[in-house]
């Protein structure tokens, strides 16, 4: 029971082609997606593109990681199923 409310709610396969499709569709998404793209290009300028890289991974890991527990909150989970579905961090 516990994996198929994880496929359902957290691992779904179609998640990620729906959302790039409803951001496409927002023309102030793409607005801020372009003025992020030209910000990010300035700062790897400016720390090198190395660096720029380490950050950006961990930004966006820690950003996944944010949404993901947003997206859960806002489906009205309680907090225990929240838990359950996450892996063990040891």
């Amino acid at each position: 029971m516990n994996k198929n409310l994880k496929v359902l709610f957290v691992d779904n396969p179609y998640i990620a082609e729906q959302v790039c499709a409803f951001c496409d569709a927002l023309p102030e998404f793409q607005e801020t997606e372009r003025e992020f793209n030209a910000i990010s290009e300035q700062i790897a300028e400016k720390l090198g593109q190395e660096l720029y890289l380490d950050f950006e991974a961990a930004q966006s890991w820690y950003m996944a990681k944010l949404v993901n527990a947003y997206y859960l909150f806002g489906l009205g989970l309680r907090q225990e199923i929240i838990s359950a579905l996450q892996p063990k961090v040891s």
